[in-house]
C-alpha cells in the first residue's frame, strides 16, 4: 500500500496507536475523524491524564483492520487539538498490509485472565481472555476490543493454568504487537525477574514436557 489511494478511509475500524518513546509505551484506542488536505490523519483522543505528556513530534505506530486485513503505519504527532480532543498525525509515508507471521510458539486452547496496567502501574481491569499459542518467551491471546481500556501502558499481568498443571501460573509481560481484528489479538513478551521466577520455571517445564509436544493442546 504505497499509493495515495491506499490512505486509511474515514469510517474504518478503530485505529490502535502505540507510542514506543513514551515512558510506559502507551497503547491507545482511537478512530479516524477526518483527513487533512496533506493526507494527515485526525484521530479522536480519549481524555486521560496519561496522555498529558503527548507532544508534537512524538513518533507512533498505528494498526487498523480494513476489510479483514491488518494495515500498519508509522508517523509522528503533527498537532494536538483540544476542541474536540484529538491529535493530528502526519501523513504516513507508507501504509502496509501486515503479512502473516510465524512464531516459535505451540498452539494451545487456554482460558486465562489479563490485567492491563496504567502508566502508573495500576490495574485497570481484569479481563477473561483466550490464549491461542504459548512459548517460554511469550503468548498470544484474544479479547473483545470493547473490553480493553481506551488508554493503557504496554505492561500487563496474565494468569492461566498450563496444560498438565494443577495450579495457576502468574506472568508479567509487555505488549509486542496488536492485531485489531473482530476480536483484539495481542502478542505479548514475558518479563521474568530471573530464571528462578516461578512462572518461568512453570512455562519451561510445560514447554519441555510431552504435553507440549501435542500441537493443538487443549486444556
Amino acid at each position: 500500500m504505497n499509493s495515495p489511494s491506499s490512505h486509511l478511509a474515514i469510517g474504518s475500524n478503530v485505529i490502535w496507536l502505540t507510542f514506543p518513546s513514551t515512558p510506559e509505551k502507551l497503547l491507545i484506542q482511537t478512530y479516524l475523524l477526518g483527513l487533512g488536505a496533506d493526507h494527515s490523519l485526525l484521530c479522536a483522543l480519549p481524555k486521560d491524564p496519561a496522555l498529558s505528556n503527548l507532544r508534537c513530534g512524538i513518533p507512533c505506530k498505528g494498526r487498523s483492520c480494513i476489510d479483514e486485513d491488518i494495515y500498519e503505519f508509522e508517523t509522528v504527532i503533527q498537532e494536538i487539538l483540544t476542541q474536540p480532543t484529538a491529535i493530528r498525525l502526519a501523513a504516513p509515508s507508507n501504509v502496509s498490509r501486515q503479512h502473516p507471521r510465524s512464531f516459535p510458539r505451540l498452539t494451545v486452547n487456554l482460558t486465562g485472565a489479563v490485567r492491563p496496567l496504567s502508566d502508573k502501574g495500576k490495574i485497570l481491569a481484569v479481563l477473561p481472555v483466550h490464549l491461542s499459542n504459548l512459548s517460554p518467551t511469550g503468548c498470544q491471546f484474544r479479547v473483545a476490543p470493547s473490553a480493553w481500556p481506551l488508554v493503557s501502558s504496554s505492561h500487563l499481568h496474565i494468569n492461566c493454568r498450563l496444560p498438565g498443571f494443577n495450579h495457576f501460573s502468574k506472568f508479567s509481560g509487555s505488549i509486542e504487537w496488536v492485531d485489531p481484528t473482530t476480536d483484539l489479538i495481542i502478542g505479548t513478551k514475558f518479563l521474568f525477574t530471573s530464571t528462578q521466577d516461578p512462572a518461568n520455571q512453570d512455562v519451561m517445564r510445560w514447554y519441555t514436557s510431552q504435553q507440549a509436544n501435542l500441537i493443538n493442546t487443549t486444556a
